[in-house]
C-alpha cells in the first residue's frame, strides 16, 4: 500500500474503533500500533486481498461519503460522521458496498483485538501474553 493509503485506512479503523465510546475498552484503534499490521499484511496477504483492502479504502475514503449525502471527504468528516458513513454503506442496497464496511472491520479487528490491553479491557479469558510480531516493530 502506498503512504497514503495507509493514512486512509488508518482513519477508517479509527472510524471502527473510536476512542472514548462507551461501554468499550478505553483505547481506540489510533491508539493501538495498526501501521504496522498494515505492513505485515502488505508482506504475507495474497494480493487479491490486498487489491481488494486497497480498493475498498479508496470507496469509503473518496466516495462513501457521498453515497450517504456528505460533499466532503471521509478523513475531514469527524469520527463520529465517519462511522455513519460506514453504516450506510453496511445498508446499500448493492451487495458489494454493503460488504466493504465488513471487509474493512474484520481487518480492524485482526489488529485491535490482537492486543492484550485490549483483551484484558475486553474480558476475554485468554489474553496474549505479548502484543503480536508487528505490534512490536518485529518483521
Amino acid at each position: 500500500m502506498l503512504a497514503f493509503e495507509r493514512r486512509w485506512l488508518l482513519r477508517i479503523f479509527d472510524a471502527v474503533y473510536p476512542r472514548q465510546t462507551p461501554g468499550a475498552p478505553t483505547s481506540g484503534a489510533a491508539d493501538v500500533p495498526l501501521e504496522g499490521l498494515i505492513t505485515d499484511l502488505g508482506s504475507h496477504a495474497p494480493f487479491d486481498f490486498m487489491l481488494g483492502l486497497r480498493a475498498a479504502t479508496w470507496v469509503v475514503t473518496l466516495f462513501g461519503p457521498l453515497l450517504v449525502g456528505r460533499l466532503r471527504r471521509f478523513g475531514s468528516l469527524p469520527v463520529s460522521e465517519r462511522g455513519e458513513v460506514l453504516e450506510g454503506l453496511a445498508h446499500s442496497r448493492l451487495y458489494l458496498l454493503r460488504e466493504i464496511p465488513m471487509l474493512l472491520k474484520m481487518v480492524a479487528s485482526l489488529g485491535y483485538v490482537g492486543m492484550p490491553d485490549v483483551q484484558r479491557e475486553l474480558g476475554l479469558s485468554v489474553v496474549d501474553s505479548q502484543p503480536p510480531s508487528w505490534a512490536r516493530g518485529e518483521r
